[in-house]
């Protein structure tokens, strides 16, 4: 099938602490099916591809575009991707040198003159949100005029590279038609979350949601900004009701920055559910200040069985310095409201922030083991590009800048004082000193145990407990 632009999703190269914890490709890329549903309904031929869902090689991914002779070739990518998505686009370009390469996501978003630099092959970049700038870059590339009134681009004119105007952000989301889920391979084959983030079998990740009002150092917000702004209660009813008709859904990882912030949708879209009698569980995130005993008793009622928050630090000291906003007692009054209301809660954390010291981490391990937390996940901090962090991590220890690597599970920032064996053996420790008393292990076993979802717990479970009991 001919096709006018393929949207592409590079493959991932598994390797290191990444590969060892992994548990396979987990959350459907929401930006290419948001695009692919606008070119759709403004009649463009348009075809996806993930080729990492597919687990495709370089190869293989360049044989599946060029199959479509598209005229454009649009690729989201992450920091970790970037150099993927470079050299997917030298590669196209030498098999056919009209194709138009276009990148966006995140990376290009928050270092758009580096990335173009670096990759020669890229003709334009679309920084920030995509959905309006795509038709006005393809309608000028159509009719061949000059994409300067075009905002939210930098692009290549000659041997100069130019950046327009900023693109406002969307205000009403709900001018975006529905995700264009049926451009995806098989959903349930590709598409399932780690155990941890599973109620029930069929389950699907979706985010509802853009911004986020908070000022960590470590988040960027190059692509959605501080500007909150979300789907109302009944477009997202009737996302879901549609999911739930074509795709037999019966669980729902709500994967916004912060579910629970939009409290007034929050409360419309329960009361919905709970009058609909709507047979879907759910789990989302949330900061700790969002959350009260009511709002909590009334997610509970409509279907959330897990609330997943960012916690970061057992130690006040770092709390502060990384702009959290939150202090330890009110990490505990949170997770015992949770609690109280029949949810399950999971903890993210961080080792190795700035200013980190083996008595914070040592206070962050004491912290987990105290608290009324249920699934507990620790990650390495990494300075991503568009970051406070990024612009001064070197101020505070050894930064590796390596894009490459840039994923949760490699230590690429090392605080002065402290080494990678250091950073990699502690969080170890973490996770061994949390999972290996009798109450983890028993909530594990017994959510194993349910048919739906034996296969899974089983097989992601294996996989961390060998990564954890290897020596490193």
């Amino acid at each position: 099938m001919k096709s006018d632009i393929v949207i592409v999703y590079p493959p991932v190269v598994m390797k290191g602490n990444y590969e060892s914890v992994a548990t396979g490709h987990e959350v459907p890329p929401q930006p290419l099916i948001y695009l692919g549903a606008v070119l759709r309904e403004n009649n463009y031929r348009c075809s996806l591809l993930d080729a990492n869902a597919l687990h495709l090689g370089v190869e293989e991914t360049i044989a599946r575009i060029l199959a479509f002779s598209p005229k454009y070739v649009g690729i989201s990518a992450p920091t970790m991707l970037i150099s993927a998505a470079g050299e997917l686009a030298r590669r196209l370009k030498e098999k056919n040198g009209d194709i138009v390469m276009i990148v966006g996501g995140p990376h290009m978003s928050a270092v758009p003159g580096m990335t173009m630099e670096k990759y020669k092959s890229i003709d334009v970049g679309v920084i920030g949100e995509g959905e309006v700038t795509i038709l006005e870059l393809l309608k000028a590339l159509d009719e061949k005029k000059p994409l300067g009134s075009v905002k939210g681009l930098i692009f290549r004119e000659g041997d100069s590279i130019r950046t327009t105007a900023p693109r406002p952000y969307i205000a009403d989301l709900d001018t975006i038609p529905f995700p264009a889920w049926d451009m995806l391979p098989d959903i349930m084959a590709h598409y399932q979350q780690s155990a941890a983030r599973i109620d029930r079998l069929p389950s699907i990740s979706m985010v509802t949601s853009r911004g986020c009002p908070f000022q960590c150092i470590f988040c960027a917000r190059n692509v959605f900004g501080n500007v909150t702004r979300s789907h109302s209660s009944d477009y997202l009813i009737g996302l879901i009701k549609h999911l739930k008709e074509e795709y037999k859904i019966k669980n729902i990882s709500f994967e916004d920055e912060n579910f629970v912030v939009y409290r007034d949708r929050l409360v419309e879209f329960c009361n919905k559910f709970i009058d609909d009698k709507t047979d879907i569980t759910w789990d989302c995130a949330s900061h700790v200040n969002s959350v009260t005993p009511e709002l909590l008793a009334l997610m509970r009622k409509a279907g959330c069985w897990q609330i997943n928050y960012g916690i970061e630090s057992g130690s006040q000291r770092i709390l502060d310095f990384i702009k959290k906003g939150s202090t330890l007692k009110r990490i505990r009054e949170a997770l015992t409201m949770t609690r109280k209301a029949g949810i399950l809660s999971k903890g993210y954390f961080i080792i190795g922030h700035p200013t980190e010291t083996l008595e914070s981490i040592q206070e962050t391990i004491d912290f987990i083991k105290k608290i009324d937390l249920d699934i507990f996940q620790m990650s390495h901090m990494v300075p991503f590009p568009g970051t406070e962090l990024y612009e001064k991590a070197e101020q505070y220890g050894k930064f590796v800048n390596n894009w490459d690597d840039m994923n949760i599970w490699t230590p690429l920032f090392i605080p002065e004082g402290l080494t990678q064996d250091m950073l990699e053996r502690e969080a170890k420790r973490a996770y061994r000193e949390f999972y290996f008393r009798p109450r983890p292990i028993l909530k594990y076993f017994s959510r194993m145990m349910r048919p739906s979802s034996f296969c899974k717990y089983a097989k992601d479970g294996f996989k961390i407990f060998k990564f954890l009991l290897r020596k490193s």
